[in-house]
């Protein structure tokens, strides 16, 4: 077989054939290196002829690697992450001269409610950085940090492969919330009968709509009436007032929401497990100091959200009246 001359290897069609294996899309590859869709087709042009393969094949469904093209990029990615960290910025990290963009991928329950802090401690310490917020679901923000789309990714996360990293556990309280004036509940009472009886909003943050909730009520052979269905936690407020839904939601959503605040509060009338936030990021991202530096700044959000939650804390769930 034929040996390639490094020597004359031009870098740039290493990057271009991981992004092509990744995105098995030209369009796609061209987007996330940043060059034009016809200068994406004529790199790949250069790549089949020097390794002699197709690469990317026109199947059923879509564009897809070849196996060529597979081994060479689990061979290839390695090693461009390790240029990128030997001549980028993860060997020192000064957050007074940086300039880095950092892209987050966060459900919008994560992104009020630790955002806000890690923003102000960005303005004050770091003003040359910039955060650049996608709203994903979870399946789709573990995607994005293995495929480098993502650098961080705030959520509820049941199983993580090995090439992601985790910290920050912590456990979300949920209440059972309601308008002050549903009919079904001035007694000040949500027995689980009553609870099963009214309709629901329920949060989905995954294809199958299943939540800890419903998963519970399974097991015990029970199941709710939903009444709408919704990615966005932030909403829930505003479909509860004025009608005769329940939600279970996070706690700490109810303080930080307008509507939130005056909705009643009930404890859910079945024993639930915690559910619990996880931070996560891929593990290219362990040795970086600007990665490192972020990270630090949400887990010590969440240090200070905890201890204000701890001091406001008080015996029982209060239904709060409008």
């Amino acid at each position: 077989m034929q040996r390639l001359n490094l020597l004359n290897l031009d870098l740039n069609l290493l990057v271009a054939l991981d992004a092509l294996v990744q995105e098995e899309s030209v369009s796609r590859a061209a987007s996330r290196i940043g060059v034009t869709q016809p200068a994406m087709s004529r790199t790949l042009r250069q790549l089949r002829e020097l390794f002699g393969d197709e690469l990317l094949r026109r199947t059923s469904d879509g564009m897809k690697p070849t196996p060529r093209a597979v081994t060479l990029a689990q061979a290839v990615r390695p090693n461009l992450e390790n240029i990128a960290a030997a001549i980028g910025q993860r060997l020192s990290f000064d957050p007074a001269t940086a300039s880095r963009r950092f892209v987050l991928a966060l459900p919008d329950l994560a992104a009020r409610l630790a955002l806000p802090r890690v923003v102000k401690q960005i303005s004050a310490q770091a003003p040359g950085v910039e955060l650049a917020i996608i709203s994903t679901v979870n399946h789709d923000a573990l995607h994005k940090l293995e495929t480098g789309q993502a650098e961080l990714a705030l959520g509820v996360y049941d199983h993580l492969p090995r090439t992601l990293r985790t910290s920050n556990r912590r456990a979300l309280r949920e209440v059972c919330v309601a308008d002050p004036a549903n009919p079904l509940l001035q007694n000040g009472v949500l027995d689980l009968d009553t609870f099963l009886a009214l309709p629901h909003v329920a949060v989905t943050v995954a294809d199958n709509e299943r939540t800890p909730i419903d998963t519970t009520l399974e097991t015990l052979g029970l199941r709710r009436r939903i009444a709408v269905s919704t990615p966005y936690f932030s909403c829930v407020p505003a479909l509860i007032c004025g009608t005769r839904n329940l939600a279970v939601v996070v706690e700490d959503l109810l303080d930080v929401l307008p509507e939130g605040k005056s909705l009643a509060r009930f404890p859910i009338p079945i024993a639930v497990e915690p559910v619990m936030a996880k931070m996560v990021w891929h593990a290219r991202s362990d040795d970086d100091l600007g990665h490192a530096w972020l990270r630090n700044l949400f887990i010590a959000a969440s240090r200070d959200r905890d201890q204000m939650a701890g001091a406001a804390t008080q015996p029982g769930i209060q239904r709060v009246n409008s």
